[in-house]
């Protein structure tokens, strides 16, 4: 678990008509977290022995801690929680949780009380359950409430961050770095999301704007898959997304793909007239041009729809053995590129030993040959220097020749030897950023807190890592 400070807004939509819930009144290694102290409103830091929590949307609603999954009792809690999961860290509005319980407008007299009954539920499971407020707390905001909480917290939060990933790294040709994202991405999946409020009768437009987002990244898992050869693995995934939303040209599309590219032609032309028969008799259109001309293409045994030898990018050589500590670095670095703003992230533990990725020391080694050899993000070595002199002169440097448009990583290794002038200089330089998509790699032997007082208040956008 990690702990990222001032997490990002997540993006969401005002609640639609929707069906009745009924109101009740009354009703790879261990990785370790810190958080920076700051203004009112900011995450506080946890304290020894923070529990590992998991809000989980992407199936049942649960918070899961260390001790095991808290009890939620009753349609009210579970409905209020799921929708301000659906919109974590932004403000929503009473009026719109109380038509979250009633949807067809019948609020009796008390549902404001109710709300209130409600929401202070949720706090106690919060409380009880001993997690921490940096990690999640419900507080009072006006028009209503918000549920502030780190992303990494969410698994709907790390599905985007994953998806988002794999989808940039399918469009700049790395089909296996692709692949790899998308697939942790789905991993995440345990059902549809917010199973039993579906099952009950819900079905507010969000719910379903995110299984969509799990069906995108399904068909952008299978085209990796295709580019990287495995047309095999992927049928029978193809084939369940063809059967449970038959109009989706996209899924066709890939599933008659994998089905030329197995010797199976018959079937990938009989995919195609099941699609031509389902739009046909649903909407009265056919299917499109890129569809066609894939069936057109099966017809003429077109030599163009076999694999190739290799894959078709540039991709990087990533190995098979899971490596978390590596995937959350590309995750970050994905992140500061799409949200255009800096981030810090500090490595912590021996130099090597530890994880897979062998400590933080092979860790930067990993993470820094591979971008030297994709080429398209900028790295930089910075010096220290005992005092920092040397630390606060070569990130300045590194940012002048940064720009908004072009990735940039700056790496500063074994900063426990460097003293107090570690803070500020980070902290100045991220606040110089501004826009640039800049990712600053620490690493030390200790957490930056316990080596710098002061360094949670001066650093923001900052995230620790244990390897």
């Amino acid at each position: 678990m990690l702990h990222q400070t001032r997490p990002p807004t997540m993006s969401g939509s005002h609640p639609a008509h929707r069906p009745r819930v009924a109101a009740q009144p009354g009703a790879r290694s261990a990785v370790l977290t810190r958080a920076r102290s700051g203004p009112p409103g900011a995450v506080r830091p946890p304290g020894a022995g923070d529990p590992k929590v998991s809000f989980r949307l992407l199936g049942p609603l649960e918070i899961v801690t260390a001790a095991g999954p808290l009890p939620l009792r009753g349609m009210n809690q579970r409905a209020v929680l799921a929708f301000l999961l659906l919109h974590a860290n932004q403000v929503v509005a009473t009026s719109d949780l109380m038509q979250v319980l009633w949807p067809d407008g019948d609020a009796p007299p008390t549902a404001r009380k109710v709300l209130q009954n409600t929401v202070s539920a949720l706090r106690g499971v919060l409380a009880r359950g001993g997690i921490p407020a940096h990690v999640a707390s419900l507080v009072g905001q006006a028009p209503g409430y918000v549920l502030r909480m780190a992303p990494e917290a969410l698994d709907l939060a790390r599905f985007r961050i994953l998806a988002d990933q794999g989808r940039s790294a399918l469009a700049a040709g790395q089909p296996e770095s692709a692949s790899r994202s998308l697939k942790a991405a789905l991993g995440l999946w345990r059902g549809r999301a917010g199973q039993e409020l579906a099952e009950s009768g819900v079905d507010w437009p969000e719910l379903a704007t995110v299984d969509g987002a799990r069906a995108a990244a399904l068909e952008d898992f299978c085209d990796a898959e295709l580019r990287n050869g495995r047309h095999h693995e992927v049928i029978r995934s193809l084939e369940a997304a063809t059967a449970s939303e038959p109009s989706r040209e996209r899924s066709c599309h890939l599933l008659m793909l994998a089905l030329y590219r197995a010797g199976r032609q018959a079937e990938a032309l009989r995919a195609y007239e099941r699609l031509q028969q389902q739009l046909s008799r649903d909407f009265g259109v056919q299917p499109g041009r890129e569809v066609r001309d894939l069936h057109q293409a099966i017809i003429n045994q077109d030599p163009a729809l076999l694999p190739s030898a290799g894959t078709d990018g540039h991709d990087l050589d990533f190995s098979s053995r899971p490596d978390p500590e590596l995937d959350l670095l590309f995750a970050l670095l994905a992140f500061v590129q799409r949200q255009q703003r800096p981030h810090v992230v500090t490595l912590t533990g021996a130099p090597g030993a530890g994880s897979v990725a062998g400590g933080h020391g092979r860790l930067v080694s990993e993470l820094t040959s591979r971008l030297h050899q994709d080429g398209q993000v900028t790295v930089w070595q910075v010096r220290t220097g005992p005092d920092g002199a040397a630390l606060g002169d070569d990130l300045r440097a590194a940012l002048r020749r940064a720009t908004p448009h072009h990735p940039l990583v700056v790496v500063a290794e074994n900063l426990h030897h460097v003293r107090g002038a570690v803070p500020d200089c980070v902290g100045e330089v991220i606040r110089e950023a501004g826009r640039t998509p800049l990712l600053v790699v620490l690493t030390a032997r200790a957490a930056p807190e316990s080596l710098w007082p002061g360094w949670n208040a001066a650093v923001p956008w900052s995230t620790t890592v244990m390897v």
